[in-house]
C-alpha cells in the first residue's frame, strides 16, 4: 500500500527537507554531537576537492568518523543529501535592489554571482536537478532574479521562463568548460592549447567551398587565441556576451508588446 510520503511529488518534498518540516520535534536530552548541517557540510567538503563522483553515504561517515547507519538518522537517502548540498552552496548573497533601477545591470550581476558560485563549487553543475529551488538559499537567489526580470517588464510568469532560461546557460556553460579543461588535461594540455590543437586539425578537412564560414572561423584565428593574463581562455569567460544578447531580446520584446523603453 503506498503511503503519503510515497505519493508526495519530489519537489513538494524538497520543500519539506530544505525548510525542515520534515524533522521530528527534538527529543529531550543532550544534543547530538553529529547534525544534519554537518552531514552536508562534509558532503560538500568532499565534493569540492574530489568532485560529486566521490560523494556516497560511506564515505561521508568515513570522513566524520561515524558509522554510515549514524548519518541515515539525519539524511534519508543520498538523493535527499544532494539537495541539501545544491542549496547550502547556494549561500552567496544575491545582488540587492539597485537604486538606479537598471535591470540589465542587476541581472548582470545576478548571473556573475550564480557563475562564482558554480566555479566555487564545480561539482554544483554536475547534480541533477530534481526540482525548482526550494530551500531558503535557492528562494533568495530566485527572487532576486525575479525581481529585476519583473522591472524589465516581463510579468511573473514570462520572468520564470527567462531565469529558467539565464540559470540554465550560465551553468551549461560552466559545465562545457569543466569538462573541456578536464579532456585537456588529461592529455597534459592547457585548454588553449587544445583548441589550437583541434583547430589544426581541421584545417586539414575544412574547405572554403564545403565548409565557408568555418574556415572563415579558422582563418581569422577564432579558436586558440591567447586569453587575457589571468584567464584560460574557458567558454564561460565569454558568457557576458550571451547574456547580454538575452537581455536585448528582453528589451526589444518589452518594448514592443508593452510599448516601453525596459
Amino acid at each position: 500500500m503506498t503511503t503519503e510520503d510515497e505519493r508526495k511529488s519530489r519537489m513538494a518534498r524538497d520543500v519539506e527537507l530544505l525548510w525542515g518540516l520534515d524533522t521530528t520535534p527534538a527529543r529531550r536530552g543532550p544534543k547530538p554531537r553529529l547534525s544534519r548541517e554537518a552531514v552536508v557540510r562534509a558532503a560538500i567538503g568532499v565534493a569540492d576537492a574530489e568532485g560529486i563522483e566521490a560523494v556516497s553515504m560511506q564515505r561521508v561517515a568515513r570522513e566524520l568518523g561515524y558509522t554510515t547507519m549514524s548519518l541515515y538518522r539525519h539524511v534519508d537517502s543520498k538523493e535527499d543529501m544532494l539537495v541539501l548540498m545544491l542549496d547550502t552552496a547556494t549561500d552567496g548573497v544575491p545582488p540587492a535592489p539597485r537604486e538606479d533601477g537598471d535591470w540589465r545591470a542587476g541581472l548582470e550581476e545576478w548571473c556573475n554571482g550564480a557563475l562564482e558560485m558554480h566555479r566555487a563549487h564545480p561539482w554544483s553543475v554536475f547534480v541533477a536537478f530534481s526540482a525548482p529551488p526550494s530551500g531558503p538559499n535557492g528562494l533568495r537567489w530566485m527572487e532576486a532574479g525575479l525581481r529585476e526580470l519583473v522591472a524589465s517588464g516581463l510579468d511573473v510568469g514570462e520572468s520564470l521562463q527567462m531565469l529558467t532560461i539565464l540559470s540554465a546557460v550560465v551553468r551549461d556553460t560552466v559545465r562545457l568548460e569543466i569538462e573541456m579543461t578536464r579532456a585537456a588535461q588529461s592529455t597534459g594540455s592547457t585548454l588553449v592549447e587544445s583548441e589550437n590543437d583541434y583547430s589544426q586539425s581541421l584545417r586539414r578537412v575544412v574547405t572554403a567551398e564545403r565548409f565557408p564560414t568555418i574556415d572563415r572561423m579558422l582563418r581569422e584565428g577564432v579558436l586558440g587565441e591567447a586569453p587575457a593574463p589571468g584567464r584560460t581562455g574557458g567558454p564561460a569567460e565569454e558568457l557576458d556576451f550571451g547574456i547580454r544578447r538575452i537581455l536585448d531580446g528582453i528589451e526589444s520584446y518589452v518594448r514592443a508588446e508593452r510599448g516601453t523603453g525596459g
